[in-house]
């Protein structure tokens, strides 16, 4: 009777044991078929991890800490080296583009949306890349003749999309001054 007991004790323990083993492997399951939605058959990368931690941080504050974009950028630019053929890091260059944006550096921002440009197939997503590059060159680099080359690029290789649209818009108001462009929007509505 008492081996018995005994059994059904070693029986219960093993029981518990391979349950809360499997329950612990279940959620690594689903931890990590969550965290490679994009693609299952791939490996949870660290550096992934940390770029999405960090976003996630950024995300809840208004204003981007500069250290914490400096390391995102860093991230977003170390992924990339790391998985050039992976889809999610030619976002990342894009995402990086406009980190060094906010973080003002400018010619960083030009480098990385002109790599996003001549690296993706989203005819879309290449055409708001160009824009933002001519935009750049425009509003922070103070660089007109490059901005008219690039807002005609814009113009030429995307005619049909709304950054094209947008190119168009802009590209009287290349090198304007402050008070030209008052006087430019005066002019053009009169009342």
């Amino acid at each position: 009777m008492k081996e018995w007991k005994l059994l059904v004790y070693v029986g219960v323990a093993i029981a518990l044991a391979s349950c809360s083993n499997d329950a612990a492997n279940e959620k690594k399951e689903q931890s990590t078929t969550l965290a490679t939605a994009e693609d299952p058959n791939k490996a949870l990368d660290p550096l992934m991890l940390e770029i999405r931690s960090m976003e996630a941080r950024t995300r809840k504050d208004t204003v981007m800490d500069r250290a914490a974009g400096l390391r995102l950028l860093r991230a977003y630019q170390d992924y990339y080296n790391k998985h050039p053929q992976d889809t999610a890091a030619l976002n990342y260059v894009f995402e990086a583009g406009r980190v060094a944006v906010s973080l003002e550096k400018y010619d960083k921002a030009v480098e990385l949306f002109a790599n996003f440009h001549d690296g993706s197939t989203n005819r879309i997503r290449r055409a708001e890349a160009a824009y933002l590059v001519a935009f750049v060159y425009d509003n922070h680099l103070h660089l007109p003749s490059k901005a008219i080359t690039q807002y005609n690029k814009v113009i030429e290789l995307y005619p049909e999309s709304p950054w094209s649209e947008q190119a168009r818009q802009a590209l009287p108001l290349v090198g304007k001054t402050d008070e030209q462009l008052l006087q430019f929007l005066k002019d053009r509505n009169p009342s």
